[in-house]
Order: C-alpha cells, then sequence, then structure tokens
C-alpha cells in the first residue's frame, strides 16, 4: 500500500502509476471525478478496461467566498484553485463535467454516471437546512477518518452500480480524492445501494492500495458547498 505525505491532487499521477500496474484483475474502473479531468488521465493510459466516470448530481456548486478555510486553506492546491477563482470574480462554480471534457470522455468511450450520492443526498440538506444528523452522516464522517476519497469511492461504486454499469457482486478498482484530483484507491466490491448491508452480496472493503497518511476532512456541514 501506498501511503502520501500528505492529501489533494497533487497525488493523482501517482494514482494513476498505481492503477496501471493494478488493473490486470479487473474489469471495472470507477473514477470519482467532478469535472471529468481525472477520469480523461487515467482512460489515455488504460486500455482495455470498461472506465467509468462518477460524477456530482445536479445543484452542487462550489460556493467560493466560502472557501477561505478548512481544505481550502490547508491543501495547496485547493488554495491555488480558490484564489484563481477569486481573481476571476467569480462567486459560484457549478460542480459539473466541462463541454470540452465532455467530448473527450466521449471519445474515450467513457461513461458518466450522474445521480444522487448516496450518503450525501438527503442526509447533506437536513445537516445544512434542518440542523439535524442522521446515522448516514456518522457513517459517512467514519469512513472519512481513512480518507474522504474511501467514503467517495464507496459511494461511487454504489451510484455505477444502481445505474446499471457494472454489475454486482464485481471486483471494481476505485479511486477518488480530497475534493479534487486523486489521492486514494480501493479494490471493491460492488453492488446496488439497497444490498450495501446484505450479509452475503453486500458492498465490501477488498483492498487498498493508496491513501493519504493523514486524512483532512471537511467540516459537517460543509461550508462552501449550497
Amino acid at each position: 500500500m501506498k501511503v502520501f505525505e500528505r492529501p489533494g491532487p497533487t497525488n493523482t499521477e501517482d494514482i494513476i502509476n498505481i492503477i496501471e500496474k493494478s488493473y490486470s484483475n479487473v474489469d471495472y474502473i470507477v473514477v470519482a471525478s467532478i469535472t471529468g479531468s481525472s477520469a480523461i488521465k487515467i482512460a489515455k493510459r488504460v486500455k482495455n478496461k470498461k472506465i467509468i466516470c462518477v460524477t456530482c448530481p445536479q445543484g452542487m456548486y462550489w460556493e467560493v467566498e466560502g472557501m477561505k478555510e478548512d481544505l481550502f486553506a490547508e491543501i495547496p492546491e485547493l488554495k491555488n484553485k480558490r484564489d484563481e477563482w477569486v481573481k476571476k470574480g467569480l462567486k459560484r462554480v457549478p460542480m459539473n463535467i466541462t463541454e470540452k471534457n465532455k467530448l473527450k470522455l466521449d471519445e474515450l468511450k467513457v461513461e458518466v454516471v450522474r445521480g444522487t450520492i448516496p450518503l450525501f443526498g438527503p442526509s447533506f440538506s437536513m445537516r445544512l437546512h434542518l440542523q439535524k444528523i442522521t446515522s448516514l452522516d456518522v457513517m459517512a464522517k467514519t469512513l472519512e477518518m481513512i480518507s474522504p476519497g474511501t467514503l467517495v469511492a464507496m459511494e461511487s461504486v454504489l451510484m455505477a452500480t444502481d445505474a446499471g454499469v457494472i454489475p454486482e457482486d464485481e471486483l471494481v478498482l476505485a479511486c477518488a480524492g480530497t475534493e479534487m484530483g486523486l489521492d486514494t484507491l480501493w479494490i471493491l466490491k460492488s453492488c446496488a445501494s439497497a444490498n450495501l448491508f446484505h450479509p452475503a452480496k453486500g458492498f465490501r472493503f477488498v483492498e487498498l492500495l493508496a491513501k493519504p497518511g493523514i486524512a483532512l476532512n471537511p467540516g459537517i456541514n460543509i461550508e462552501y458547498l449550497r
């Protein structure tokens, strides 16, 4: 297992290098990629595998004025991105795949999945708007103790399985990161979200291939997202 000195997009290239050496026994690679850029990088280098880009659902934005602390103050690449948006006078940046990246993903035959995030859908709205924490929040924050990418990798595989893009009970390489880029890589066993806790065919964490040594986690209300 590769342990990175710190979290963030700086580890993306190392994650791709590990994927190139680790994908021989899996048919599916799931990439959590908000803009599609990380999925494109992997698809350019990994051939003869089905690559799925899992992105954010409609209605999610980076609220630039709320990005003055937390992860965007602690991780240099995230701070630089926030400063770039501030210089451009941007107040709100949609968490969408860009039009240019959509064309490239189509060209590379990468399937895109966009849907409700299993542990970050209605429960996020309940936290933010009703000030009520649910058991899903506890589960999500527990997984983030390993790394935010661990939580997102699991959610991405559930979303891809629910969408019918990958079958259940399949070994999958799943990668994700801390807000942007990639810093976490798992081999996971897929299942539909309705079977998450099924005793036989439920979800399984199989092997951790890479993660940040010490995770940096967003606050429970994630003020920079709306």
